[in-house]
């Protein structure tokens, strides 16, 4: 060592240009390296990106959304941030995994996640010849990492950005290949990767492009989908055939050269068709549209404060959580059988009533529906007046314009056509559930998804008729007797807008009506007349306790349904009668469960009791009634629906909404008829009322249900066996006609006799009709 320092000294004393040119080339060299030793250690620390470890690499799942499931765990779709399922390696065809590997990384099974060959290839064709089409040099372990964990905006330019990206992927990748076998990496691979058609991972490719399991695919099929990675718009197999196909061809020639294929094979693969069956399936025909929109929504809810193991919050888009509703996908169909049986016949009916009259009654209609599109919101947001809006919605060109369950028209349309189009047809709701539990079983928030968007099992309407129950309810509980007369007379009411007459439907007034009459036959005099007995405040004291959230003023006319409701709430709300006075509260996600198998949340329902036991049978018998000889018969006498069922009808002033409410011993129904707002509707009583509307859709789902063996029994067989006592209180008359009044004349020598005497109603006629009807 002694010998070497003195042989520096002379080389330095005798050579000093040569010796300090060398000593600092030595020094720049060292400094190199130790700047690089520093950049890879602060790289490898995470100083320019997220590291995982080894044991969080091993662990990464892919971000694969979450799934729905019914109560059978039938699969309602999923949600997702990016469309991609998991396919195990074992499903994956060899001649796939071949493709990628010739084509991607063809040393991936003899280097330790970093290609030092690949690299050297493109710096000097890159670099040196100037040749831009060599690609990066990642391998597919790289790409993994880079497909897994992004490659987020560091600040410091692209380029110095690209090399400390290049950096990071290679550790995390050597980092990778030491825990991980390459049959893993590469199963990965293809559930991260992005395929064309904003598809993510190749089951969701095979089956947008193929219609099929990736274990299906040909040789062809697999070398066109490795093909497409180049660029997945500019080699596109359905948008740019030509440029995939001639990839396709050269992937197939590498798979030859690396010895995947034979001569043969290859020149059959060459030649083989790619049969592109291309299908991307729409929100509208996975099962259940709006009722999926519901559960994305509060699960959202859920979620929200809770957190992982890791202390993140849970994301609902790629936490792949199992969430578990209580739809039943058989009475699902049943449910969107029975409304677009209606809805399609209902639909014909109005149009044959218009004639030749527009869909929507005043203009005020028109312009409103206007204002409240899409369009129109949208051009205000971006400033423009409402002229210019107003010339804008003249204006035609091509356009679709979208039918329920039908083809769309084609043609040259201005936004006003599209809106005017669209007032022409009714809506529908219609929602089912098991009152024992609060379990929603179906929910259909309209008659075609594809067409309207908007959920009208949650949309607020007038409740009409409906609301009836909850007054007579009410009277029970404040100790009414069901043969409490009311009087079926006019009468006027002081009211905060001025006098107020409420009158019946159908204008036949006088006589008096029992309680269980009055409800029977929906009199709204008789309503009114309970209410201002009982006082308005306990009727919605009531309807706050069976779940009614909206607005309610404790005024008469919330008697005749005035208040607005949503069928959700209302469907849950009348469900209370059937189950013998008990209200459950409605709900449809019962159970999620996390990745790892967890379960971190569970739905836990308790009955709240609303009227006593007996009370309860009251009502029960009274709505009984109405279905066997009061508004709702004729889901007997037409529909043919002899099974234990309750129910009521409702429909709100001038026919704007139709309602039906229904139960059988197991399963209460709500349905709800209407147009997109209250000036569409039929012009005639007998068409638009609830019975004629509304019920049909209660009455065509019993009839399917029942004739299902394997669901029939969700009906239930009989409501509780009321006691003789109860249904003695009911003994008395339903309705008595205008008094006769029985006077007696004595005269010593005639005997006595009657006189027959008409009631006269003494309360002055007129005033603005009431709301709601039968």
């Amino acid at each position: 060592m002694q010998q070497f320092f003195i042989r520096l000294r002379h080389w330095r004393k005798e050579r000093p240009k040569t010796f300090y040119s060398v000593t600092g080339l030595l020094g720049l060299v060292a400094l190199v390296v130790l700047s690089v030793i520093v950049l890879l250690s602060l790289v490898s620390m995470g100083a320019f990106g997220h590291m995982p470890s080894r044991q969080a690499l091993l662990d990464y799942r892919n971000d694969i959304g979450s799934e729905v499931y019914d109560i059978n765990g039938e699969s309602l779709g999923r949600f997702f941030a990016q469309d991609r399922t998991v396919t195990e390696f074992e499903d994956l065809p060899e001649h796939l995994v071949q493709a990628l590997v010739a084509t991607e990384d063809s040393r991936f099974y003899t280097h330790g996640g970093i290609d030092w060959e690949a690299y050297g290839r493109v710096a000097y064709k890159t670099m040196l010849l100037g040749e831009d089409d060599q690609g990066g040099g990642s391998t597919l372990s790289q790409q993994l990492i880079k497909n897994a964990y992004g490659r987020p905006d560091l600040g410091y330019g692209t380029s110095v950005d690209l090399l400390l990206h290049k950096l990071r992927e290679g550790i995390l990748a050597n980092r990778l290949e030491s825990v991980m076998p390459k049959e893993e990496v590469i199963k990965r691979y293809v559930n991260t990767v992005s395929f064309p058609g904003n598809t993510f991972g190749i089951a969701a490719a095979t089956e947008r492009y193929f219609q099929k399991e990736p274990a299906d695919l040909t040789v062809r099929q697999s070398a066109s989908l490795v093909a497409s990675l180049k660029g997945t718009s500019s080699y596109d197999p359905l948008r740019a055939p030509e440029r995939n196909a001639e990839r396709t061809d050269l992937v197939i020639r590498l798979m030859a050269n690396a010895g995947y294929l034979n001569e043969e094979e290859m020149e059959e693969a060459m030649t083989d068709s790619l049969c592109l069956n291309y299908f991307r399936k729409t929100q509208s025909e996975r099962p259940a549209p709006h009722f999926a929109q519901a559960v994305r929504r509060q699960t959202e809810k859920i979620l929200a404060g809770m957190t992982r193991a890791d202390g993140e919050p849970y994301n609902l888009y790629s936490d792949n959580l199992r969430i578990h509703t209580t739809l039943d996908t058989r009475l699902q169909r049943h449910a969107e059988t029975a409304v677009v049986e209606q809805m399609d016949r209902l639909q014909r009916e109005f149009v044959r009533h218009l004639g030749r009259r527009t869909a929507w009654e005043t203009d005020a209609s028109l312009r409103g529906a206007v204002r409240n599109s899409t369009r129109w919101r949208s051009g205000l947001a971006a400033g423009k007046d409402s002229t210019a809006l107003a010339a804008e919605f003249e204006e035609t060109r091509p356009m679709e314009l979208a039918v329920p369950n039908a083809e769309p028209l084609v043609g040259e349309f201005s936004p006003l056509d599209s809106v005017k189009h669209s007032l022409a047809f009714l809506r529908s709701g219609f929602l089912v559930i098991d009152h024992t539990t609060g379990a929603v079983r179906a929910w259909v928030g309209g008659s075609d998804f594809a067409f309207s968007h908007y959920d009208h099992v949650l949309s607020r309407r007038q409740t009409g008729s409906t609301f009836k129950p909850f007054v007579y309810a009410t009277a029970l509980r404040e100790g009414y007797d069901p043969c409490h007369r009311l009087s079926n007379s006019l009468r006027t009411y002081a009211d905060e807008d001025g006098p107020w007459t409420p009158h019946n439907s159908d204008w036949v007034h006088g006589g008096t009506y029992s309680m269980h009459g009055a409800l029977e036959q929906s009199s709204n005099v008789a309503a009114v007349r309970m209410i201002m007995e009982t006082g308005p405040e306990p009727v919605v004291e009531l309807a706050r306790e069976v779940g009614l959230t909206g607005e309610i003023r404790p005024i008469p006319s919330i008697a005749l349904g005035t208040a607005q409701g949503s069928l959700y709430e209302m469907t849950a709300a009348f469900g209370t009668f059937a189950n013998e006075g008990r209200f459950m509260e409605p709900y449809y996600v019962s159970r999620i469960v996390d990745g790892d198998g967890k379960v971190i949340y569970e739905h836990h329902n308790q009955p709240k009791e609303i009227l006593e036991h007996d009370r309860a049978l009251e009502m029960q018998t009274m709505l009984r009634y109405v279905v066997e000889r009061g508004t709702a018969s004729r889901l007997r006498w037409q529909y043919g629906v002899t099974r234990p069922s309750i129910g009521k009808t409702g429909t709100t002033q001038n026919m704007a909404d139709g309602w039906y409410l229904g139960s059988t011993p197991k399963l209460t129904g709500g349905a709800w008829v209407g147009g997109e707002n209250t000036g569409v509707r039929f012009r005639s009583g007998q068409m638009g009322n609830g019975s004629h509307s509304a019920l049909p859709i209660w009455a065509y789902f019993l009839e399917k249900v029942a004739a299902e063996t394997l669901v029939a029994g969700q009906l239930g067989d009989e409501f509780a066996e009321v006691p003789r006592e109860i249904l003695q209180s009911l003994s008395c008359s339903a309705f008595i006609p205008p008094v006769e009044v029985v006077q007696e004349i004595q005269f010593e020598e005639v005997p006595s006799q009657t006189m027959p005497v008409r009631e006269v109603a003494t309360e002055p006629e007129g005033g603005d009709p009431g709301e709601g009807g039968n």
